[in-house]
């Protein structure tokens, strides 16, 4: 009931709410602050927003406009809150906040998958000379935004650049960490598609096999052999008309047998890549809890 109340004085405007309680820029802020960690990301935003317009010129104003973009990521709005973001940049160029704010515009940008420009603001802060206090996660970043598309090789990469450039630093010891992680690509099993489809090519269904999708294997090897035994009974009783049409029918489920065994075989590799990388997201994750990371530096993928 205090909440309600609470929340009908501050919508009411800073008049009203003098009436029974003073609005401050600090209360308004904690308040915010307080529906964020809750998870009430869009009563967050505007909580922050109401600061913004009641307090334009609080020097708390800075916090509030960066909590509007993080209260839109934890919604999953990652349009809006690169949006926010950078009206951050473009209204707070002093800020002490920006080196965090240039983190979550390029994090942002990755958990919306416009993995281009999410790199292209990672390495502009990366390479920040002095570097910022959030140059070294930035390039850490930088190659996480390489696991959603299994591009392992240009992931350690940036992780080896991590390493080198900030020897030394926490960050540093983490990309190299993953560097080590991301270099196990290369002992990888692996299944060519040209030779999984080419075995199925020769007895269908075994390139499926050769993928580790038994089952499959089994089904493309029984469809063909009786679209083969159909087409061949049908000739012996003089139905050729039948025979054609059960062979044509048979040359399609072979051609298909030979293509999903491709397939089968490309799934193969991505799902080893998948467990690399998701190896290196949880590697991520323990050294944020021994960081205490806030908000996390892994896109979702």
């Amino acid at each position: 009931m205090k909440r309600l109340l609470i929340i009908l004085l501050l919508a009411a405007g800073p008049g009203r709410a003098a009436q029974g309680l003073e609005l401050t820029d600090e209360g308004q802020l904690a308040f915010a602050r307080e529906l964020l960690g809750r998870g009430e990301f869009f009563k967050a935003v505007l909580e922050y927003e109401r600061l913004l317009h009641f307090f334009p010129t609080s020097p708390l104003a800075d916090e509030a406009a960066f909590g509007v973009g993080l209260a839109y990521d934890g919604a999953g709005e990652y349009a809006a809150a690169g949006a926010a973001y950078r009206q951050f940049l473009a209204d707070h160029p002093a800020s002490g906040l920006v080196p965090r704010v240039r983190l979550a515009l390029g994090r942002s940008l990755a958990l919306g998958r416009d993995y281009a420009n999410a790199r292209q603001e990672l390495e502009s802060l990366a390479g920040e000379s002095p570097p910022l206090e959030t140059s070294g996660r930035a390039r850490i970043l930088s190659g996480l935004t390489f696991l959603p598309t299994w591009e392992l090789a240009s992931a350690e990469t940036e992780f080896l650049r991590a390493a080198g450039d900030f020897s030394g630093e926490p960050e540093g010891e983490l990309g190299a960490e993953l560097a080590r992680v991301a270099a196990r690509r290369t002992e990888l099993p692996r299944v060519s598609p040209g030779f999984a489809s080419l075995a199925s090519a020769v007895v269908p269904g075994l390139g499926q096999v050769i993928a580790g999708n038994l089952w499959d294997g089994v089904l493309a090897l029984t469809a063909n052999a009786l679209w083969v035994g159909a087409a061949w009974w049908a000739a012996e009783e003089g139905e050729f008309a039948a025979a054609a049409l059960a062979g044509l029918l048979g040359a399609g489920f072979y051609l298909g047998n030979v293509y999903n065994a491709g397939q089968a075989a490309e799934e193969f590799n991505r799902r080893a890549a998948a467990a690399l990388a998701a190896e290196i997201a949880l590697a991520v994750r323990r050294w944020e809890a021994e960081h205490e990371d806030e908000p996390s530096l892994i896109p979702s993928y």
